[in-house]
Formats: C-alpha cells, sequence, structure tokens
C-alpha cells in the first residue's frame, strides 16, 4: 500500500494537455505508463468505497470527481467534511468533527498524509497542498486555566485556514487561529498558532517566518502532477 501511494505523489510531471479523467487522458496515461493507470484505478475504486461507507453510516461527507483513496480514511463527528476535485488520500488520515455546525473544507488537488485532524468550527485547506503526517485542530479541547474541571472554564476555538499551495511537513503542529498564506511551507516540528504570510518557510516552536521560498523558475509550470 505504501508503495502505490508513494508512486502516485511521485509520479511524473510531464505536460498532459488532456482534460483528467478525460478519454484522451486515460489513452494517454495507459500507453506511457500503464502500471500508473492500474493504479489510479484501484485509488478511484476505494474511493467510490470510501465515500458509500461513510454516506451509509451517516456521516456528511461529499467529494468532487476523481477522489483516490490508497490508505485508511476515517472521518467522525456530526459535522460536515467537504473535498474537491483530484483528492488524494496516501496514508492513514483521521478526520473529526465535534459539534453539527463543524466544517472540514480541503480543496482541489489535495493530496493528504496522515492527518489528524479535529474540527470544532471550520478548518480549511486551500487547492494544490500538500499536508504530511500532522495534526491540525481549531480547538484546544481543553481550558488552559487551572480550572479546567469546571465546565463553565472558557476552551478556545478559533478557525484555521491553510492557503493554496502549501507544503505541511512531518510532525508539525497546526493550532487554533492559524492562518498560513499561499505557497507557504511548514518545516518539520513546526507549531503554528498565529497568522503566516505568502511564499515563506515557516520553521519552528513557536513557528515563525524563517525565509522566504526559493523563486520559481519562469519557464516551469506551476500545475501540480496528475
Amino acid at each position: 500500500m505504501a508503495e502505490a501511494s508513494t508512486d502516485d505523489l511521485t509520479a511524473p510531471t510531464e505536460t498532459i494537455t488532456a482534460t483528467p479523467g478525460s478519454l484522451a487522458w486515460i489513452v494517454r496515461r495507459a500507453l506511457t505508463n500503464p502500471g500508473h493507470l492500474l493504479m489510479i484505478a484501484r485509488g478511484l475504486l476505494r474511493g467510490y468505497w470510501c465515500r458509500a461507507y461513510h454516506r451509509a453510516r451517516g456521516v456528511r461527507f461529499s467529494t468532487g470527481r476523481h477522489f483516490r483513496v490508497y490508505a485508511r480514511l476515517k472521518i467522525q463527528g456530526p459535522g460536515e467534511v467537504r473535498f474537491g476535485d483530484h483528492v488524494r488520500v496516501i496514508d492513514a488520515a483521521r478526520f473529526w468533527t465535534h459539534g453539527p455546525d463543524a466544517q472540514v473544507i480541503v480543496g482541489d488537488h489535495v493530496v493528504i498524509g496522515a492527518v489528524d485532524l479535529g474540527c470544532a468550527q471550520k478548518i480549511t485547506v486551500g487547492r494544490d497542498s500538500i499536508l504530511a503526517r500532522c495534526t491540525i485542530m481549531d480547538t484546544d479541547f481543553h481550558s488552559t486555566r487551572a480550572d479546567r474541571w469546571d465546565p463553565r472554564a472558557p476552551v478556545r476555538v478559533a478557525p484555521v485556514e491553510i492557503g493554496d499551495n502549501v507544503w505541511v511537513a512531518g510532525s508539525v503542529g497546526i493550532l487554533p487561529g492559524t492562518k498560513i498564506g499561499t505557497n507557504s511551507v511548514v518545516s518539520f516540528g513546526a507549531v503554528c498558532m498565529r497568522e503566516y504570510p505568502e511564499n515563506v518557510i515557516i520553521m519552528g516552536n513557536p513557528a515563525k517566518v524563517a525565509a522566504p521560498i526559493p523563486p520559481t523558475p519562469p519557464t516551469r509550470a506551476s500545475a501540480p502532477p496528475l
């Protein structure tokens, strides 16, 4: 299973002019890399099964086109989880919603690794993002005050926004109120708890802006691999 998911993430990024999912796209993939096509088909079948399974259990889960699953995806809770088109789950992930009004929105072409996500209000992940093994939560679950056993003690809840084309590396913690700008990279082990700008590398605990991301050559395509 791990080999399939890794191959899918690191597939060749050659330019393909046909619309993904069209007959021309399928024929070209079959001719250039039949093994990769079979792997995509298996991911699509697991995606259909995963969506049907969760819906049968009454989970408010919806996906766009070409949803692919290569590892276990567990979705629980009364809230809504919505995935865009071409989302891939490549490692065991767990999404929990902690209230009927909770919303998790994942954009198009997002790659989901071993994500542990807890949502009480709203968590948004922008299109083209990569989520490695990380924890994302928009609530502290418990009060930070000494009287945290008192049901009247306040618990922090604040929405999380991850911008488009963001890479969240392994062992990252994204805490309530975090906002990460477009194209930014969250480095290994960072703990984020505030707003970060676009086009930066974020490091540390607590996480801070360490540097701008490297410039992209103007002739290189920026579209994600299929």
